[in-house]
């Protein structure tokens, strides 16, 4: 259905809200508006528990290769993926373990162990 997002610039951190059905139209969409925002960097929370995947493994290679052609010309952020589903879950962790190479993808069902991550991320960088 919508992913929406906020930005902030000034700590390199974004969030987003995923709800309804999401597909491999409303990542790319996603990941396009996030390029062109300049946060293609930054650490990224994404609440997704009202939200169901629905992008089938041939996208799933599409979201990879989008990400990877995106990781050649910038550093990509970690992100973190909160989910209220087992499937949903498992379709994070399946982007977890074909992203291994170019980005930090990391599945949650708690938010604030999402955050906290990031926030472990951010200290540890610095």
């Amino acid at each position: 259905m919508a992913i929406t997002c906020s930005i902030d610039h000034d700590q390199g951190y974004m969030v987003a809200i995923a709800t309804g059905p999401i597909g491999w139209e409303e990542v790319r969409t996603h990941l396009l508006a996030e390029r062109l925002a300049g946060g293609l960097s930054y650490r990224e929370l994404i609440d997704a528990r009202a939200a169901v995947p629905t992008w089938s493994s041939a996208q799933a290679r599409e979201i990879v290769s989008l990400l990877t052609n995106f990781g050649r010309r910038s550093v990509l952020g970690p992100t973190a993926v909160v989910v209220s589903s087992e499937f949903g879950f498992g379709m994070m962790r399946m982007l977890e373990i074909l992203l291994e190479d170019v980005c930090i993808v990391k599945p949650f069902h708690d938010y604030d162990a999402a955050e906290q991550w990031l926030r472990d991320l951010r200290e540890t960088a610095t």
